[in-house]
């Protein structure tokens, strides 16, 4: 069996913009800044990279672990009031769970700010979710995506996995699936398991199958 692994924040969710806002803010709670170059730096997680970065900028000012906590507090709240699906994201969603195609969502992301996001997804529309708070260790370790085809009782190697930055991508690969990058903020070439599309809008269920064709063996089951 094979499944489609899609992770979240910048690949189905229009998030990254909330990101930059959120640690935006929290920076200047402390009198600190916060621009897109910031931002890059710590795209794709996990959050350790990220509170080791906010507290060298602001000068180890606050207790280690202030800045994690205060941006999935910050973020949580925006994910419920304000976040947008990217194009096509429920659309491709749909078709593969009408074909009876396993997907999962698995993010770098912790379970707080997960369940936000899921609100505005069908009730149970995956058939696993994956957070941060789900592994012993996240992205770019391979853990995040073996959990999720074990979920699935699946192969990881006839899985597709959808990623959006060089951490998910180096997660993706080094778990033996084949990887689909969509690049956001960051360049991104193809490679030995690695397609690269300009994103989710160019691609549908047909043209997946093309790709990978073993995606198909239960539609119609």
């Amino acid at each position: 069996m094979s499944a489609i692994l899609f992770d979240m924040d910048g690949t189905l969710i229009d998030s990254e913009p909330l990101w930059l806002a959120a640690e935006k803010q929290v920076m200047e709670e402390v009198g600190s800044t916060w621009d897109e170059a910031d931002q890059i730096n710590c795209l794709g997680g996990p959050m350790e990279r990220t509170e080791r970065y906010m507290q060298e900028r602001t000068g180890n000012t606050k207790p280690f672990g202030y800045f994690g906590s205060r941006l999935d507090f910050v973020m949580e709240q925006k994910l419920l009031n304000e976040l947008e699906l990217l194009p096509n994201a429920l659309n491709l969603l749909s078709e593969c769970k009408n074909a009876n195609i396993e997907i999962a969502l698995v993010t770098a992301s912790t379970g707080r700010q997960m369940r936000s996001a899921l609100t505005r997804f069908p009730e149970n529309f995956f058939g696993a979710t994956v957070s941060r708070d789900d592994v012993s260790v996240t992205k770019p370790n391979p853990e995040p995506y073996l959990k999720a085809a074990s979920i699935l009782g699946v192969d990881i190697r006839k899985c597709v996995v959808f990623e959006d930055s060089l951490t998910g991508v180096a997660s993706g690969l080094s778990a033996g699936a084949q990887v689909i990058g969509i690049p956001h903020l960051v360049e991104m070439k193809p490679s030995t398991n690695l397609r690269v599309i300009d994103s989710l809008a160019s691609v549908d269920l047909k043209q997946l199958l093309d790709w990978y064709p073993y995606l198909g063996s239960r539609i119609g089951k």
